[in-house]
């Protein structure tokens, strides 16, 4: 019951969010350009007139990474026809490990729609703080026997590019769709 009633708490407070704002009152989000799996620069902009669903992560994530790709693709699920306004890009934490290819390799697991972006750590770092989340890695990195401890919202961009919603981890996918359909009919989409 506890669990529930936190769960429709969470939701409520969710789908009622304006765009984000820290606690100083700084605007969270914004743009950004990175590196495709596909090799090829690609900015937020680029995503201008859909709705961003973007998550940081890691391809050798053993839990939260495959969980919220696979809930994403649910939500996709879930939208039908209105799916195709919505581009989820999913950003690495682990730029050392997940190079252009290996990213390609890893999304085409969940789908093709998929834009995986990397880039140096100075860039990552940049778009991490961009979005007030962080990573750190846990263990011997010069011998790449590591894994990263990272933010796990799933954090969903209007069509202006503006960050309205940061969703945390495991709410189910009805309530991601929910906020995504509130967004695209005030988009008139």
């Amino acid at each position: 019951m506890f669990v529930f009633l936190r769960q429709q708490i969470a939701i409520l407070f969710i789908c009622l969010l304006p765009s984000l704002a820290s606690s100083d009152g700084e605007i969270i989000g914004g743009d950004f350009e990175l590196t495709s799996q596909f090799n090829k620069p690609y900015s937020l902009a680029d995503a201008r007139g859909k709705v961003v669903l973007l998550f940081f992560g890691f391809t050798h994530c053993p839990d939260v990474c495959p969980t919220t790709l696979s809930t994403i693709q649910t939500v996709l699920g879930q939208l039908g026809e209105r799916a195709k306004q919505v581009q989820p890009i999913f950003v690495t934490v682990d730029p050392q490990r997940d190079k252009p290819e290996i990213l390609k390799s890893y999304l085409q697991y969940f789908s093709n729609n998929y834009i995986g972006l990397t880039g140096t750590i100075e860039d990552i770092d940049k778009v991490v703080k961009q979005y007030q989340g962080f990573y750190s890695y846990m263990g011997n990195v010069s011998a790449n026997q590591y894994m990263v401890d990272h933010t796990s919202n799933l954090y969903i961009i209007n069509t202006m590019g503006e960050v309205t919603n940061a969703m945390q981890f495991g709410l189910p996918p009805q309530a991601i769709t929910n906020v995504i359909n509130k967004i695209l009919d005030e988009a008139g989409g």
